[in-house]
């Protein structure tokens, strides 16, 4: 799996992520909170089969970052 997450947009799907879970929690809804987990784990995977699918990559800059914060 090739990064094609952004930074930004890794962090705006985690929020995303976490407020879906909370508002499936507060009105007691399971399944939107099940769903809420989908953007956090693209998230933090820096992957996502849909962005691959209609060719967008969000690390054609970050490269070289990325592979320095491994290190």
């Amino acid at each position: 799996m090739e990064c094609n997450v952004g930074l930004t947009e890794q962090k705006v799907r985690v929020l995303a992520g976490l407020a879906i879970i909370g508002v499936g929690a507060y009105y007691n809804i399971k399944a939107l909170s099940a769903i809420g987990v989908i953007p956090i784990v693209t998230g933090m995977l820096r992957y996502c089969p849909v962005n691959q699918a209609i060719g967008y990559n969000g690390c054609t800059g970050e490269q070289h970052r990325v592979k320095s914060a491994v290190l």
